[in-house]
């Protein structure tokens, strides 16, 4: 019996290793991908990697990236507020 439950518990805890480290692929990925976005964008515009013009329009991306973020967790901030005053179903 506790042969299973240390089975189960060691199981579990792999599980969440596993998790963690894909997780932490995945967003560097996304990250990486993000970064050549911006990129793209900015060179389709003629815009030469170490110009003053090409660092402006990534400072531009890399605001709005931010302001995007900050727009998504203020609405759950609200949305998170709100589920609390209001009762279930109204």
């Amino acid at each position: 019996m506790r042969f299973a439950v240390a089975l189960v518990v060691l199981t579990s805890l792999a599980g969440c290793a596993q998790y963690d480290e894909t997780r932490k692929a995945n967003l560097e990925a996304a990250a990486a991908d993000q970064v050549a976005a911006d990129d793209a964008n900015c060179r389709s515009s003629g815009l030469q990697p170490g110009s003053p013009e090409y660092d402006d329009c990534r400072r531009r991306w890399s605001n709005q990236h931010a302001n995007e973020g900050r727009g998504h967790k203020r609405m759950l901030d609200q949305m998170m507020r709100g589920s609390s005053t209001r009762p279930f179903g109204e």
